[in-house]
């Protein structure tokens, strides 16, 4: 029988730090578990991979996959990415050669609900303008604008797996969270203890707190743009644990320059790394951006490879 092989993209530090581990498990099936970098040539020292005998790919977020990288590998048959997103792989490509594509849809979920917990109470407490004061050495507490939890609106853009795992820590905490989501929201327990409102106007307009829980499509792209800044409250705020595509972070720059909006935690950004020279959210002191760390804990960093490392080798049969 000829050798198969499961392509890992690299580059990325995780595929590398992973690649060892997952190698021998794809053995154990049958498989050749190969880094490769996107130009096709092999990382490893395990010598040329054969285009012909690639049947699967794992592609980290870092790893873009187009029409391109697909048609390298003649008999591909499953595409699977270690995370929730799938924005860099080309799926509408992938479905046309009949390639499958998966991910490790809801691995990260209580990760990623934590954080943006963590984010909301630093924005109701105000703690970036606070530090951003000490730091300039103004020791002002009147620069502050602090909020009871009790008397604080979320607002949740989409009521997915994540949205739906921060309601009870929102509620717990005496919160009130209203919700837009593009479907009917009443079949989860969840949906018990929010308020489902029918446009995403509506929830901007209620929020002391907007947090984005949708996939980034042409639909959502910049979906937080000048004009639905425009309708938040004064002294509302913006957290992002979605997509970086979702938010115009050149109108939210304005937004919190002008005092419209009291900050923003920012996880994710539509190019990462961001280039301190162009990207607007750079430097503000009431923005805060973390580097897409939102997923990451220590049972994290191996459940969506072994996630994804589980599907492949079901699609493509040992």
């Amino acid at each position: 029988m000829p050798t198969r092989h499961v392509v890992l993209l690299f580059p990325n530090p995780m595929s590398v730090e992973q690649f060892p581990r997952l190698a021998p498990v794809f053995a154990d099936e049958g498989l050749d578990l190969r880094l490769v970098d996107h130009g096709g040539d092999p990382v490893d020292d395990g010598g040329q991979v054969e285009a012909g005998e690639v049947v699967g790919i794992m592609a980290p977020p870092a790893s873009a996959i187009d029409a391109a990288t697909m048609d390298r590998y003649p008999n591909l048959r499953v595409i699977s990415t270690p995370s929730v997103g799938q924005d860099h792989i080309d799926v509408a490509a992938a479905r046309e050669r009949g390639i499958a594509v998966g991910n490790a849809q809801g691995y990260n979920a209580d990760e990623v609900a934590e954080y943006a917990l963590t984010a909301i109470l630093t924005l109701v407490k105000d703690l970036p303008r606070a530090t951003a004061g000490t730091r300039a050495h103004v020791w002002d507490v009147g620069r502050t604008h602090m909020r009871m939890l009790s008397e604080t609106t979320v607002g949740l853009v989409g009521f997915g797996e994540v949205a739906r795992r921060m309601v009870p820590m929102l509620v717990g905490l005496g919160m009130r969270v209203v919700v837009w989501n593009r479907s009917d929201i009443s079949l989860y327990p969840e949906a018990a203890d929010v308020s489902s409102l029918p446009t995403t106007a509506e929830v901007v307009r209620q929020a002391d707190v907007l947090s984005l829980h949708v996939a980034l499509t042409d639909q959502t792209r910049h979906l937080v743009d000048a004009d639905l800044l425009a309708l938040m409250k004064p002294g509302s705020a913006i957290v992002n644990t979605g997509r970086g595509g979702l938010v115009d972070t050149a109108a939210l720059r304005d937004a919190v320059e002008s005092g419209h909006l009291r900050g923003a935690v920012l996880d994710v950004l539509a190019d990462e790394p961001p280039d301190g020279q162009t990207e607007p959210a750079v430097g503000v002191d009431a923005i805060e951006l973390t580097p897409h760390m939102a997923w990451l804990s220590e049972g994290s960093r191996n459940r969506g490879f072994d996630t994804v490392a589980r599907a492949i080798v079901d699609a493509v049969g040992a």
